[in-house]
């Protein structure tokens, strides 16, 4: 499975944390990339099972949902030189180690004895992360994220999922004129769903996190779902058979 270094599936508060980092990197011409952030609970478990129920030397002892990757508040740093990745810490290079620790810290990273590499929130356990106990200033790209991950892994408990951190206005319900061209039975036949994200639920200009925002719903607002993508439902607002967004299914529950 592939890795993410997709900064905006970190938290904020991590991800502002590792810019910063990354900025000391290059003004101290230090040779460090960012190799792994988020990490889905997947590959997490494809990890653990190296070396154990697969072939492989053992490179993890956190199972699924046992890691800061899978909460967005960790990364892990390997130097890359001469277009390879390396993670030799002899000679010369162990000082560029060494450095890294020291700038983590700095930042408010902590960095692993055990585990070169890796970099990690300070402040926030991992008993405070499996309990929900997220830290404040999450964001869209984030929480949305994390959520589609919780929802779709089924192999053992979750933690829970992430409040969507909203902060526009509602979208304008005003109806707007029906639309004679579309017969009225078309559209009563489609399903309707209501909101179910408390601080409301955003709309997208296509199926995932990478559209724009084009709105956002209020909590139990109804919508028609006009057809699924994934995870992701394409919906109608006013009843009219045209569609406004798409929203994540994971905040939308039928109710006829």
């Amino acid at each position: 499975m592939a890795r993410d270094t997709e900064l905006s599936h970190l938290h904020p508060v991590v991800r502002e944390k590792i810019q910063t980092l990354i900025s000391r990197f290059a003004s101290e011409e230090l040779p460090f990339r960012l190799f792994e952030g988020f990490r889905t609970p997947d590959r997490q478990h494809e990890l653990y099972a190296q070396g154990r129920t697969k072939a492989g030397n053992k490179v993890t002892n956190a199972k699924a949902w046992s890691s800061y990757h899978q909460y967005g508040v960790a990364g892990d740093f390997v130097l890359y030189i001469d277009g390879k990745w390396s993670w030799d810490d002899k000679g010369k290079r162990k000082q560029y180690w060494k450095r890294l620790h020291e700038l983590a810290r700095e930042v408010g990273l902590e960095p692993l004895s055990w585990e070169t590499p890796h970099l990690q929130l300070q402040g926030i356990s991992l008993a405070q992360l499996q309990a929900g106990q997220y830290p404040q200033g999450g964001d869209e790209s984030w929480s949305e994220n994390m959520h589609a991950h919780i929802i779709k892994w089924t192999k053992t408990a979750t933690p829970p999922s992430p409040e969507l951190s909203m902060g526009r206005p509602p979208i304008n319900t005003t109806e707007r004129p029906n639309d004679t061209s579309l017969s009225s039975a078309t559209v009563s036949n489609r399903p309707r769903y209501q909101v179910t994200a408390r601080n409301g639920l955003n709309m997208r200009g296509g199926p995932g996190t990478g559209f724009p925002v084009v709105a956002t719903l209020r909590s139990n607002q109804l919508v028609d779902v006009m057809k699924t993508d994934g995870d992701w439902c394409q919906v109608d607002l006013e009843g009219d058979g045209l569609a406004d967004g798409y929203c994540h299914s994971g905040y939308l529950a039928v109710i006829a």
